[in-house]
């Protein structure tokens, strides 16, 4: 499941995405409203979450624009302004749902869902590096189309390595992300027996993961 998080506040960005990346969705950032519009054209997202104030281009006209493009996508509505004509102009612009700020992740991520589930005609977000397929809607792996069972921690780790592809992840991003900071302390080896686990279940496929020493990890396309 793939999610735009469109919030110019930095310290709301950074819970909304501890919480999501927890249940499985791969996030996008946008800081303003005109990012937010540029990556909802380049990319096909299975929600957006959009904050209604923003910079440069307001989520009202994020979501007008959208639309008029036809563009689909569910859109999941939040503010911290919870005047009743806010919520209702968000609404009839195009906006799915609408939730004021103040809200609890459970509930977020099950209305994001829900909108998710209430969509017709939704297409599979499918990464590929080599011979590994990592499928983030049904979040299943392949590897020679042979099925892989990983662990909830290891699915995260190599979808967001697949998702860099090319690029090194730190290890401080891993352990921030995938165990919320629990055990983000340098000397943890929690990463490395993650990894370990998951270059064995990939069989040959593991190669593809390299150790870049003193940073991180990389999966490299070629």
């Amino acid at each position: 499941m793939r999610v735009l998080v469109v919030e110019d506040d930095k310290l709301m960005m950074e819970l909304l995405e501890k919480a999501l990346f927890q249940e499985g969705f791969v996030i996008d950032r946008a800081s303003d409203g005109q990012e937010a519009l540029q990556r909802a054209k380049e990319n096909k997202y299975d929600v957006i979450l959009l904050d209604i104030m923003l910079p440069k281009k307001s989520g009202c006209s994020v979501i007008t624009s959208l639309r008029t493009l036809k563009n689909d996508t569910p859109i999941l509505a939040i503010s911290a302004n919870s005047l009743t004509e806010i919520r209702v102009n968000a609404l009839n612009l195009g906006a799915d749902d609408f939730l004021v700020k103040g809200f609890s992740f459970e509930e977020l991520v099950a209305r994001m869902k829900g909108l998710i589930r209430r969509r017709s005609g939704n297409q599979s977000n499918i990464f590929r590096c080599k011979d590994i397929v990592v499928n983030l809607t049904d979040m299943t792996v392949q590897y020679k189309e042979k099925k892989i069972k990983l662990t909830k921690k290891e699915f995260q780790i190599l979808s967001l390595l697949i998702r860099n592809k090319n690029t090194v992840v730190a290890r401080s991003e891993l352990l921030n992300l995938v165990w919320n900071s629990a055990v983000s302390h340098q000397f943890s080896n929690t990463v490395d027996v993650h990894i370990q686990s998951l270059r064995k279940k990939l069989g040959e496929g593991g190669k593809a993961i390299e150790t870049i020493r003193g940073c991180g990890y990389i999966i490299r396309s070629a």
